[in-house]
């Protein structure tokens, strides 16, 4: 889609941010995008103990491809930093998302990733320390 000045201008660019700091846990929040080498680099310099991946595979009519992460994205992830903890969001809240919490559950399990891919319900709070997860 970026091969088409037009299209490309309106995605514009994106940036994610990891959060870093003694005694807690590194959160890598990937934002708005699919698969590049620039995540796959951040992965695995950062080496975070949380990864939160918009994965709701939202598409724009016309293309077969997304703007933002899908399902396979999370075990992309997992691949690279298995001790990690997969937070999935960005799904079921805008109507161009092609991929529910539901499909991804269901992928997850077909995976065995269900202990490594969490999948918050809207308003939900995850709390992350060192070793430990509380929902």
């Amino acid at each position: 889609m970026y091969a088409i000045e037009s299209l490309a201008k309106r995605l514009g660019s994106v940036m994610g941010l990891v959060f870093e700091k003694a005694g807690s846990p590194t959160i890598y929040l990937a934002a708005d995008t699919v698969w590049t080498n620039e995540v796959q680099d951040t992965i695995n310099r950062y080496k975070p103990d949380v990864i939160v991946l918009n994965t709701g595979d939202a598409r724009i009519t016309g293309f077969d491809t997304g703007i933002i992460m899908s399902s396979g994205d999370t075990l992309r992830a997992h691949t690279l930093a298995p001790n990690a903890k997969i937070v999935s969001v960005h799904m079921d809240a805008v109507n161009h998302a092609t991929v529910s919490r539901a499909d991804l559950r269901q992928y997850v399990i077909e995976n065995s990733l269900q202990g490594s891919v969490l999948i918050p319900e809207d308003g939900e709070t995850l709390k992350f320390c060192p070793r430990h997860l509380w929902r």
